[in-house]
């Protein structure tokens, strides 16, 4: 896949605009429960819209939307298993611990793809992504077996960009 040509000028334009003001309104009614369309409302939006229309990156990978509500319950899964595994290892010192350092390349290319495996990494069980230099990714794990867990990390944020 190509990447962008970053040279282009910034222009807004009616699409970046109408998604811009999407966001805008979900989350204004999101945060004011419906209730914040007051002048003060209205502006905040505005500027929100113009702002999100202004710096969205000019080129963004494109979403499967059908694969969203799978990688949600995956998300929501692994944060789950994350969040027991921690508090286990809390309530129970003797369980063994075999911590590593691993350094593997990426295969996602930069940009959304890669921002969301380095977020979503640390809510494995047991993870932390620690450093993202060039092409490879540095993780702290506290049990073996995190290879596989990231390769179907990748696989899945692969599918969800349409990069397959």
């Amino acid at each position: 896949m190509s990447e962008p040509d970053m040279s282009e000028p910034r222009r807004l334009t009616s699409r970046r605009l109408f998604w811009a003001l999407t966001g805008a309104v979900l989350l204004w009614t999101l945060f004011t429960a419906g209730q914040g369309w007051d002048p003060l409302g209205l502006l905040v939006v505005t500027a929100a819209t113009l702002a999100g229309a202004w710096w969205t990156p000019l080129w963004l990978r494109p979403v499967r939307w059908h694969a969203l509500p799978g990688f949600g319950l995956y998300f929501v899964d692994r944060s789950v298993r994350g969040g027991v595994d921690v508090a286990w290892r809390a309530l129970q010192p003797t369980m063994p611990l075999q911590p590593q350092w691993r350094v593997r390349p990426l295969r996602l290319p930069a940009g959304g793809p890669r921002s969301l495996l380095v977020s979503v990494i640390s809510l494995m069980p047991g993870t932390l992504c620690a450093e993202l230099v060039d092409d490879e990714l540095v993780v702290h794990a506290l049990a073996q077996g995190l290879d596989g867990e990231l390769d179907e990390l990748e696989r899945r944020i692969a599918r969800l960009y349409a990069l397959e």
